[in-house]
């Protein structure tokens, strides 16, 4: 008998294989993140694990590796190289031309008109240009309002943590179908037409190329390698990847590189109000420096916490502004619904009874889904508007009979029901064999599932199995509460 049996950690359970042929332990995953939170300051969330074992999975085929644990001591000891090729596979690179057109807006009808009267000059950053499309709507704003020809001096520094994606920006061509935005003048005005093995391919012409630097930047290096102090620093749908340290020291560095009458553009799902006594803000996720003449911030200023709440089997809650909601599941499943418009949102967690009756099985499922939709309506929440994320419906009951595969049955139920009122999926994670802890902030859509460990697990099959049995007993009777959805 070992007399340290109950101080002894559980070992690791053996991954999953997931689909891309690896498997990636929560060790791997831990030291990989904590890793790319060193080299960039870009801080994955738990529920990633997936996303970083499919997007690396090309790397250790490429080397003939086996294990993370190998690749990740490669990249340590490694080449620059190969740390580059690490970097790239990590960070997203989501972006269109003229996406959110209104900062567009604001460059031609502020930033300029200021500009034309301070000697025709200006310098604008986009900071994670990705593959380029920001930095080209920029210079195609640019070209129409300030024409070399009348004197301007105008330049813009793309940059990216990203070799890949920078060299997309250098080359300055797009797949047809990535320029679908940009208005058909411009289109024509800025761009050719590609032929032969370029057919279905644009290309931005020199006039635009001319006024662009591409350079790699990591943002967490300092001192950064240059000097200027720009007019405008577009860093939209960045900060989000960094913790709230990585933010501050970030956003500080960048009022630092900021003309005194300069702007900062963030992304429509970030916002500075914890950084109020360094930006004020503009509207429309635009900033400027404070000023001593701006209105004093109140001392000491403490953004207003977040509700919390816990939903248990059978619950349904919806809210509205700031809150998480968290769940446990096994077999169950929850459905997260939201109004990306009104931060509108809420959460379910249920269970059908698992007969072979899925009509009498489905309403029960119908009664909680349609609680939640008249709770979320009740708050404020525009049905037309309503998106969804799902999740649980693993199959973890200790139920040998076929026809009471309830994780399936929930999964299946819970699409469909969507499906049919025209409610869009936008993520979930059903299905396998271990339970999830989901965290769902209804504010912002935002979802995180974490696998549950095998203690945790033991005790939601418990509760899941005795509820199980009180719902069979009541399957000819099933709920009838007078439910309107309006």
């Amino acid at each position: 008998m070992n007399p340290h049996a109950d101080t002894e950690p559980e070992p690791e359970p053996e991954p999953a294989a997931h689909a891309s042929g690896f498997a990636i332990r929560d060790h791997e995953f831990r030291e990989i993140r904590q890793f790319l939170y060193d080299e960039t300051g870009i801080s994955l969330g738990d529920s990633k694990q997936d996303m970083v074992c499919s997007r690396l999975a090309k790397r250790l085929r490429h080397h003939g590796l086996r294990s993370f644990d190998e690749y990740l001591r490669l990249v340590r000891e490694g080449d620059a190289a190969e740390r580059q090729e690490f970097i790239n596979c990590l960070t997203t690179n989501k972006t269109d031309f003229f996406r959110e057109s209104h900062h567009f807006d604001f460059l031609r009808d502020t930033v300029i008109p200021y500009a034309r009267g301070k000697g025709k000059r200006l310098r604008i950053w986009s900071a994670g240009c990705s593959t380029g499309e920001e930095p080209y709507t920029l210079a195609m704003t640019l070209r129409e309002h300030c024409p070399a020809s009348d004197g301007w001096d105008v330049r813009i520094l793309a940059s990216d943590i990203d070799t890949a994606v920078l060299a997309a920006t250098e080359r300055g061509v797009y797949a047809a179908d990535r320029v679908a935005d940009v208005p058909v003048a411009l289109l024509h005005k800025y761009f050719r037409r590609g032929a032969g093995a370029n057919t279905g391919k644009v290309a931005a012409k020199p006039e635009l190329r001319e006024l662009i630097t591409v350079r790699q930047v990591n943002l967490m290096e300092d001192p950064w390698p240059f000097r200027t102090r720009f007019d405008v620093i577009f860093c939209r749908n960045v900060v989000i990847y960094f913790d709230r340290e990585t933010q501050r020291r970030l956003l500080t560095r960048f009022a630092a590189h900021l003309d005194p009458r300069g702007y900062l553009v963030l992304g429509h799902s970030e916002n500075m109000h914890w950084m109020a006594d360094t930006f004020a803000p503009l509207g429309g996720t635009v900033y400027r420096p404070r000023v001593s003449t701006d209105t004093p911030i109140p001392r000491p200023f403490v953004p207003k916490p977040a509700e919390e709440h816990t939903i248990i089997l059978g619950d349904v809650k919806a809210t509205r502004g700031p809150a998480l909601l968290k769940t446990l599941l096994g077999s169950c499943v929850s459905a997260c619904i939201f109004d990306p418009k009104t931060g509108v949102g809420g959460m379910n967690h249920f269970s059908l009874p698992g007969v072979s009756d899925g009509g009498v099985s489905a309403r029960y499922g119908a009664h909680a889904m349609e609680l939640l939709i008249t709770a979320v309506m009740k708050k404020g929440g525009d049905r037309s508007r309503l998106r969804a994320k799902v999740f649980g419906g693993g199959k973890v009951l200790n139920i040998e009979s076929e026809h009471l595969n309830v994780g399936s049955q929930n999964t299946e139920f819970v699409l469909k029901y969507l499906g049919d009122e025209g409610i869009p999926v936008d993520g979930q994670c059903l299905g396998g064999t271990r339970g999830l802890i989901v965290r769902f902030h209804p504010h912002t859509g935002q979802a995180q599932a974490k696998p549950l460990g095998g203690r945790d697990l033991s005790r939601i099959v418990e509760k899941e199995e005795a509820f199980g049995r009180e719902l069979l007993q009541k399957v000819e009777t099933p709920p009838d509460d007078d439910i309107t959805l309006f």
